[in-house]
């Protein structure tokens, strides 16, 4: 079977605030002349671009490419498998724990299906971490070739907005504490000003009115790290927040994620550290620092209020629980 054949495109017309939209046209060009065999559908709503790649694969389509930010990739990334079960598989404990009661792998609807990624978004923070920085006729490039690699493929567990257990796959980032409240204030506002200075903006909102978390923290069940923490960066890829280098050194394919701690850095701490963390150098500062882990459980420690980020999107909160699954997803590079 040619990985050139069946591909399945799904775009967001609203993603890097309408480019997909407005660029679509040059886009379908450059994959029609590249793809043997090429279809498409636009995103019409939230979870949508999920429903459309579950139902690709299930009717025989090989390779699907999601085409806008890395939040359209992220839903494309949850609509290669069934969806989990939620009830079955986790629970919380009864001192407030998110604990996993079935082990369950994640069930791939074709286990031979292929992921493609042609970023066009307000962050564009994944394809940083795979080297895809080039322009669209690159990113189109990259699709027709044969090469593949084994991703991890991450998992979190966490109680959704209505107070329910609910559970998402990722490929790039989840953290829990400062980023998932910008994440809220970006995704409420326009990102016509592009992705570094959308979220150079929303974390300057954010910022304003944001306090430090007080959380318990256990890393492969053989660690326990507590206490306030602007924010705890659990990374499969290295880049989030419109480029910042979060996490230097993250590997997509080495079966655990890099855990940032970021401590309770004071408002004047986190101004001084801002240009840092673009620069990858911010593991310095003698309040952050890194573990790596395959699984990590957080929970409050107040039961104040924190809010994830699941690759640039902000779906919930505490207690949560990470869990990598090694080289689970086959992406084309």
């Amino acid at each position: 079977m040619s990985l050139n054949n069946r591909t399945f495109v799904i775009a967001n017309p609203r993603a890097g605030a309408g480019a997909v939209e407005r660029e679509w046209d040059l886009l379908e060009r450059l994959l029609r002349t590249r793809l043997p065999e090429f279809d498409f559908a636009f995103t019409e709503g939230p979870e949508h671009a999920t429903f459309l790649a579950r139902e690709a694969l299930r009717s025989g389509w090989q390779m699907v490419v999601a085409v806008g930010g890395d939040g359209t990739l992220n839903e494309v990334v949850n609509g290669l498998y069934e969806k989990p079960n939620c009830a079955e598989n986790y629970r919380i404990d009864h001192d407030g724990w998110m604990t996993r009661t079935h082990d369950a792998a994640p069930v791939a609807i074709n286990p031979d299906a292929v992921i493609g990624y042609l970023p066009l978004g307000t962050g564009g923070d994944f394809r940083r971490s795979i080297g895809l920085m080039g322009g669209h006729s690159e990113s189109a490039e990259h699709l027709c070739g044969q090469h593949t690699r084994n991703v991890d493929l991450g998992e979190v567990g966490y109680v959704d907005e209505s107070g329910r257990i609910a559970s998402r796959y990722f490929i790039n980032i989840a953290s829990v504490g400062f980023s998932g409240a910008v994440d809220r204030v970006v995704n409420r506002t326009w990102k016509g000003f592009g992705g570094r200075t959308s979220y150079m903006l929303a974390t300057i909102r954010a910022f304003l009115r944001y306090k430090n978390i007080d959380v318990e923290v256990r890393l492969d069940e053989t660690q326990e790290i507590s206490g306030k923490m602007n924010n705890i960066v659990i990374a499969n890829g290295e880049f989030f927040g419109g480029g910042m280098w979060i996490a230097p050194g993250a590997e997509l394919d080495d079966g655990q994620f890099q855990v940032v701690f970021m401590g309770d850095l004071s408002r004047r701490e986190i101004t001084a550290l801002v240009f840092d963390i673009y620069q990858g150098t911010h593991l310095q500062h003698k309040k952050i620092f890194r573990h790596r882990a395959s699984r990590i459980s957080v929970r409050s420690a107040d039961g104040g209020v924190s809010i994830l980020d699941i690759d640039g999107e902000a779906p919930g909160g505490l207690p949560a629980l990470w869990t990598n699954h090694h080289n689970a997803l086959t992406l084309k590079a």
